[in-house]
């Protein structure tokens, strides 16, 4: 229960004025809020940005091609024996499949052309 009593010793006028004002701050408050919650993630996403982008730059670049621990970039190239394996087996199945698409073509060649001839 809201206590009004108070408020009478107050004009009208001032308490309309009042009244109002608490309305648009109320409503109000959630854009404020959202926006704060806005603010502090894009603050947290530039942040990161900029740790990324400035100071972890020079330690990749000292991992990649720094005189200690050099080859990083070959280290990056260099393929894995397991991706090798699975590369080899994907070539050869590429070839077979290749080969079986031929040996349909060749069957369904000879069907058309054996259909031709009962027509």
């Amino acid at each position: 229960m809201v206590e009004v009593g108070g408020l009478r010793k107050y004009p009208h006028v001032l308490l309309s004025q009042a009244f109002d004002l608490k309305m648009r701050m109320t409503a109000y408050w959630n854009v404020v809020l959202r926006r704060l919650i806005d603010i502090m993630a894009l603050h947290l996403q530039l942040s990161v940005s900029n740790l990324v982008n400035k100071d972890m730059e020079i330690e990749i670049m000292n991992e990649l091609l720094g005189p200690n621990h050099g080859g990083g970039i070959e280290r990056m190239l260099e393929e894995p024996p397991s991706i090798a394996v699975k590369r080899e087996k994907l070539i050869k199945s590429i070839k077979k499949l290749k080969e079986s698409k031929e040996v349909v073509c060749k069957i369904m060649d000879n069907r058309f052309t054996h259909a031709d001839y009962l027509v």
